[in-house]
């Protein structure tokens, strides 16, 4: 089993065991807030002059089947991203089980394959032996710089800087998802359970899926919405778009309802969640992402004629209901479970 902590645990053990931060000049990470911000002064940290920000995302990635590595990596990619900053280097380490050094040179070279593919160096890293893991475990720690300082004209850059400039009233504001529902987690489905799905389907309707791996980082779209006032943004990971609005109503404090007919989804998602027994709105859904905007039909217009598949998926609310509109049915989100 792998997966993380809820968000009642991660509150309650790991965020209140932390102390206060020692420099004014870190931002932590937290619910809905994927990543961690460090301003670099110049002068020192009393100077008040320019300084460069760096976002950092940290986590554990697993050499699994075909995609599973890459998916891990995309994962961290898009949570500096999804704040408008480029991913630029990583440091990992990585602990084996033995001493078998041919597999850690293969797992390495693989890992710095993939990294140097999305434009990530890495630049350090540490390797150990250590007979309390049965297989290698992998973290990987990645960095991003900021994307056109000064360029954006949103309210504010993703999540840790944004709340001083968000506009007092978020109700009323609208939700844009960018992408498709589930993109990482049928990839992953696919290549799990690729035999049982080439039975029950036939093999030229189901491999388009493999091109989906195009879709797993996000880019341009995160640029688009910054520019045309975008409040707040969240990568859809883990936990898939459902545990994504959940985590934004946490971050901003807020209800909201969405339409579930306007969520975008492709048919083999569905078909191959059918066959698996997945709820195809909670799984990895890395490679799509939210946006809350004034205006959403201007933002998703603008990135459909960007390239992206993009719609206005419902708004934010004044009470604290977290609700999902299916025809007549009101059905309301619970707190995400990522096992």
């Amino acid at each position: 089993m792998r997966g993380k902590f809820g968000e009642h645990q991660t509150v309650r053990s790991i965020l209140k065991s932390l102390p206060r931060t020692v420099h004014d000049d870190v931002t932590r990470a937290g619910i809905g807030d994927d990543y961690a911000r460090l301003l670099l002064r110049d002068g020192g940290s009393g100077d008040t002059g320019a300084a460069e920000s760096v976002n950092v995302a940290a986590g554990v990635c697993s050499d699994c089947g075909y995609i599973g590595l890459r998916l891990d990596i995309a994962r961290l990619y898009n949570s500096i991203r999804i704040g408008g900053y480029m991913p630029w280097v990583a440091v990992d380490t990585i602990v084996m089980p033995d001493e078998d050094e041919r597999r850690m040179k293969k797992l390495l070279r693989k890992l710095a394959g993939i990294c140097a593919e999305y434009d990530v160096d890495i630049v350090t890293g540490h390797t150990e032996v250590n007979s309390a893991v049965a297989e290698p475990v992998i973290s990987l720690t990645m960095m991003g710089r900021r994307v056109g300082q000064g360029q954006h004209t949103g309210y504010g850059e993703g999540h840790a800087e944004s709340g001083s400039c968000r506009p007092k009233k978020l109700a009323g504001m609208d939700i844009v998802m960018c992408g498709q529902t589930g993109v990482g987690g049928t990839l992953q489905l696919y290549y799990d359970n690729q035999k049982e799905l080439f039975e029950r389907y036939s093999e030229s309707y189901l491999r388009p899926v493999e091109q989906l791996e195009q879709l797993i980082l996000l880019g341009g779209q995160v640029d688009i919405a910054f520019d045309h006032g975008c409040i707040y943004s969240h990568d859809i990971s883990r936990g898939g778009v459902f545990a994504a609005l959940w985590e934004m109503g946490d971050a901003l404090k807020c209800g909201l309802e969405v339409c579930h007919d306007n969520i975008p989804i492709l048919q083999e998602t569905i078909e191959i969640c059918e066959h698996t027994g997945d709820n195809p709105y909670m799984i990895d859904g890395c490679g799509s992402a939210l946006f809350v905007v004034p205006d959403g039909e201007l933002l998703a217009d603008k990135l459909y004629e960007a390239g992206y598949e993009a719609s206005v998926i419902g708004r934010l609310t004044e009470n604290s209901d977290r609700v999902i509109v299916h025809e007549d049915e009101r059905r309301f989100l619970t707190p995400p479970r990522y096992l």
